[in-house]
């Protein structure tokens, strides 16, 4: 086999400088990337970027807050970040809420932003325990400030939300009684009263207040029962009061139907007797009329008869009267007296009246034997 001269030579020489230029490229790009990684950093949607200073004229915390992008640092510079999410605080028993659902809110929220501890065992005025489930909903609105307070991470939890909340809420919840929990306006109010006082706390030291829940509390069992008996007592008591009202007015609706008849009677009496009065009235006024009546016909028949007697005491009267009694003769049907004892008879009837017999005398009535 025919070899040229310098042939390998240059083959090695060419192998030698493509392996130097892979190991100068792999060793820019692994350079590249390890500036790239140092000296850049970026910032999340949901984060605050604050930078450190190690070196330099100003070392500490920068007073810059950083939003959402990729940012340059220098040496001996780092950009720290801050959640910017809502934290959740939740002081919880486990009761009434399972498993799968706590694991679910874990999942879903994350550890650097929610935290579980025990509940709150509230001792309240009247000395009795009240555990409270309670959830602390709150952000971070300055986080240079918590920073330079508390470092980073989440320090600021365990050194100081922590505390503050137990605080806040053993003093606030802690003025209410036991059974005060049971009025809902007493407990919202000392909710309200124990957001206030926690968002004071919080705001001065870089963190908001975005709600306070109360979500259950729970009593002793001893307490419990005492509380049930007592309101049972208590219900016994208005029961047995608002009966004795129903009584009353009860009594008092009769009092006033007695006195409603009462009244209906003594009308009805007052009614009757005035009809009485009126009837005895009206009959005395009858009767005086009637009397009155009366006494004007007796008058007006005396009158008449004095009349009559006045016109008979004269002659033709008495002419009058003697016809008359003729006529009443005439009548007789059946008679014992003979003419002339009737004739007799008329003449001395007109001589007794004084009516001057010198006529014939009358015609004896068919009724008399002649």
């Amino acid at each position: 086999m025919v070899e040229v001269a310098g042939v390998r030579g240059a083959l090695d020489a060419i192998k030698r400088s493509v392996r130097r230029t892979g190991i100068l490229g792999a060793l820019a790009v692994v350079g590249a990337v390890i500036l790239y990684s140092a000296c850049t950093v970026k910032v999340l949607p949901n984060e605050y970027g604050v930078e450190q200073h190690r070196f330099g004229f100003k070392t500490g915390i920068a007073d810059r807050v950083y939003a959402a992008g990729l940012y340059i640092v220098g040496p001996g510079t780092t950009m720290h970040t801050f959640s910017r999410e809502i934290h959740v605080l939740d002081a919880t028993s486990g009761r009434g809420e399972s498993g799968e659902y706590s694991k679910l809110r874990d999942r879903v929220l994350g550890s650097s932003t929610h935290r579980v501890i025990e509940a709150i065992n509230v001792q309240t005025s009247d000395g009795y325990a009240v555990t409270a489930d309670v959830t602390l909903l709150y952000s971070i609105e300055n986080p240079v400030q918590i920073a330079k307070e508390f470092g980073w991470g989440t320090l600021y939890v365990d050194s100081f939300i922590l505390n503050t909340f137990r605080n806040g809420i053993l003093t606030t919840l802690g003025k209410m009684n036991a059974e005060s929990f049971y009025d809902e306006a007493v407990r919202i109010a000392a909710v309200s009263e124990a957001e206030s006082t926690l968002e004071k706390k919080l705001k001065e030291r870089g963190f908001k207040v975005e709600k306070l829940l109360l979500r259950n509390y729970f009593y002793v069992p001893t307490y419990e029962k005492s509380l049930h008996d007592k309101k049972v007592a208590v219900q016994l008591a208005v029961k047995n009061k608002k009966e004795s009202l129903v009584n009353e007015e009860k009594a008092k609706l009769r009092q006033i139907e007695s006195k409603g008849n009462a009244g209906i009677t003594i009308a009805e009496s007052e009614v009757n007797a005035r009809i009485s009065k009126i009837k005895a009235e009206a009959d005395l006024y009858a009767s005086q009329i009637r009397a009155k009546g009366d006494k004007e016909i007796n008058v007006a028949g005396a009158e008449a008869k004095r009349l009559k007697a006045d016109a008979l005491n004269s002659a033709g009267g008495r002419y009058v009267v003697a016809l008359e009694t003729a006529k009443m003769f005439e009548n007789i049907e059946g008679a014992v007296m003979t003419p002339e004892q009737y004739i007799a008879f008329i003449r001395n009837a007109w001589s007794v009246i004084g009516v001057n017999p010198g006529g014939p005398a009358p015609a004896p009535p068919s009724g008399v034997k002649k």
